[in-house]
């Protein structure tokens, strides 16, 4: 059994160790419920029963650089343009022509990872 943070009857974090060794006190003593190994953040109690909430999975196939570079900064639509960097270049090939079969939310969270894009043009390219 794993450790959980609970709040509103909502899961909101589950310790993957002993919290009082990976957390400082105050922290720590947030994770006091019990749950199964397979639960995860956002589960919630249904019946006695955690239930994990399905997660919607968003898959976008983004071909259309045009579609990324409209939601971009005007600063970022300059790396863009430009590739200025190796990591735009890898997006813009993986976009295109999509190897591995990586999510677009992986390739933009690469982008912003490595600071070519912002978290806030992820989520307006990803509609959120």
């Amino acid at each position: 059994m794993k450790k959980a943070w609970i709040e509103n009857s909502v899961v909101r974090d589950v310790c993957e160790g002993n919290p009082a060794e990976l957390y400082h006190p105050d922290i720590a003593a947030h994770y006091n419920t019990d749950v199964p190994d397979d639960i995860k953040a956002g589960a919630s109690l249904v019946d006695g029963n955690w239930v994990n909430v399905p997660v919607p999975i968003i898959n976008v196939r983004l071909v259309d650089n045009d579609f990324i570079r409209t939601n971009l900064t005007l600063s970022e639509r300059v790396k863009w343009d430009n590739d200025s960097t190796d990591t735009i270049k890898t997006a813009k090939i993986e976009f295109t022509f999509p190897k591995m079969g990586a999510k677009a939310t992986e390739v933009l969270q690469l982008l912003v990872d490595s600071g070519d894009i912002s978290q806030a043009s992820m989520n307006k390219v990803l509609g959120l």
